[in-house]
């Protein structure tokens, strides 16, 4: 599980760090509209619908999704770069200005790289552009869409409750979303795995994040087990120097991201949604073969999400704990 991890950041990565960006606009009446469909584009669980990137897939559009932050950044990405910027400006966001363009949200001082502000200035957005010409799966259409859309947030250093409230709100998104929580890891400068009370967090799939971290160490020359929640591990080190979490979950075509470091400007919060198959359509896979694989993709963490829950009932310690619980579900 590991292993499989480790490939799927690395592609994760891979996708996000790719420079990436056009139109015919459907309404579809439901009876409670999403932010795309308020949009004019008809979002759907497994595929996109008219109006966007998604029109050329194989399959029929299935109209329900879940309504919040996360999905509304979903909703950005399988359109045309024009109908991105389009949209952007009719929610208020605004270029950021090069002269305030910050090292903690644009680490490697790219000057080609664009950001906008949000309209109360809370949250700053970057569009990832992809070129299409090159994909004869989609038959030279609008060139320019936008295949991910990264969001960056900072939090002063004294208010990391704020960014647990934070962390904990993208766990319940992805949750409502019905997305595979994949994995979340979480360190900081100097930290361990292997003492009591844990300095990280390890976690793969919703059934091993409810159940704990736990470790065997020996007492005075003898084994002993120890265990902590995920939740708590994460309060009790979050203000340590160079504290790094990351958060990574998949939804069959899209993976969405988390990640927040503790820097000298403040917690520095980076949010990630990536059309992974759109990007793997250049240059030339086409549509069947790329979602199968990502369909095939999803079902495994699906699976191994009811293998670790088997696993876990009376079997491992600790027994693992109710969902909404562990994510303060009313």
């Amino acid at each position: 599980m590991k292993r499989k991890l480790i490939f799927s950041l690395i592609a994760f990565i891979i996708i996000n760090a790719s420079t990436w960006a056009q139109k015919p606009k459907s309404t579809t009446k439901t009876t409670q509209l999403s932010n795309a469909e308020k949009m004019g584009y008809a979002r759907t669980n497994n595929y996109w619908g008219p109006g966007t990137f998604y029109l050329f897939a194989p399959g029929k559009p299935n109209n329900k999704m879940a309504n919040n932050a996360v999905s509304a950044m979903r909703d950005l990405t399988g359109i045309s770069s024009d109908d991105f910027y389009t949209e952007i400006a009719k929610q208020g966001f605004v270029e950021v200005p090069k002269n305030e363009v910050k090292k903690w949200f644009n680490e490697n001082n790219s000057k080609d790289k664009r950001f906008y502000y949000s309209s109360d200035k809370s949250y700053i957005l970057q569009p990832g552009i992809k070129d299409m010409s090159r994909s004869p799966a989609l038959n030279n259409h609008w060139v320019l869409a936008s295949g991910s859309v990264t969001r960056y947030v900072l939090i002063p250093t004294e208010d990391s409750l704020k960014v647990m409230d934070a962390i904990w709100q993208f766990l319940r998104d992805l949750n409502e979303m019905k997305a595979v929580l994949v994995s979340l890891d979480s360190k900081y400068k100097k930290s361990r795995t292997d003492v009591y009370p844990f300095e990280q967090s390890d976690a793969y799939g919703w059934s091993n994040f409810r159940a704990g971290a736990w470790v065997q160490v020996n007492v005075d020359g003898k084994p002993k087990n120890y265990w902590e929640r995920h939740e708590n591990i994460l309060r009790r080190t979050i203000g340590k120097p160079e504290f790094d979490l990351w958060i990574l979950g998949m939804e069959a075509d899209f993976w969405y991201g988390m990640h927040v470091m503790l820097q000298k400007e403040g917690y520095v919060l980076y949010y990630n949604v990536v059309a992974s198959t759109m990007a793997d359509l250049e240059p030339g896979n086409n549509w069947t073969k790329e979602h199968k694989q990502k369909i095939a993709e999803y079902n495994v963490y699906v699976n191994n999400y009811k293998h670790d829950i088997d696993q876990y009932k009376g079997k491992l310690p600790p027994n693992i704990e109710d969902l909404n619980k562990l994510l303060h579900i009313k």
